[in-house]
């Protein structure tokens, strides 16, 4: 009998599962996003690069740090595939100052050092483990057959 071929066997091990695109391409507009209105943020507050050179990447850090945490929030997930889906688009959005002339094709690719280590952070800023389902505030949990007389339901019947 022969070996199983590497590949065969590592398909064995891990589960394949999908990455859904919209949940990526939503998650990079958050983070994004949240980059953006901060740095208008700290545009209107007079931090700008040139005028605080220390705290200004800080921030800004913090920022996208944040900004992909809330992705990962929102899309339920902190599955490696997906940061680096996020990883990738943002580096690519942020791609678009070469063609406006707002950054060298260079500083660009040097800046994926800075947008591996917001995603790093961002998932660092949830803590460890998976992340846990939301608070279900509906009223499925308060009206059920143990306590259905609580709110009045019991065979159609008030209780004052």
């Amino acid at each position: 009998m022969s070996p199983l071929p590497f590949c065969t066997l590592t398909r064995m091990l891990s589960p394949r599962r999908v990455i859904y695109w919209r949940m990526v391409l939503k998650g990079v507009a958050i983070a994004y996003g949240v980059s953006f209105v901060a740095g208008l943020v700290l545009a209107f507050d007079n931090i700008t690069p040139q005028s605080n050179p220390n705290v200004y990447p800080l921030l800004a850090l913090v920022a996208e740090a944040v900004g992909v945490a809330l992705a990962l929030r929102v899309a339920h997930t902190t599955r490696l595939s997906y940061l680096l889906a996020i990883g990738i688009g943002l580096w690519l959005v942020s791609g678009t100052s070469v063609f406006v002339g707002a950054q060298s094709v260079t500083s660009w690719l040097d800046s994926s050092v800075f947008v591996a280590t917001t995603v790093i952070l961002g998932r660092l800023l949830l803590g460890t483990g998976r992340v846990t389902p939301t608070l279900d505030l509906s009223l499925t949990g308060i009206v059920h057959g143990r306590n259905s007389g609580l709110l009045g339901h019991r065979s159609g019947r008030s209780m004052f």
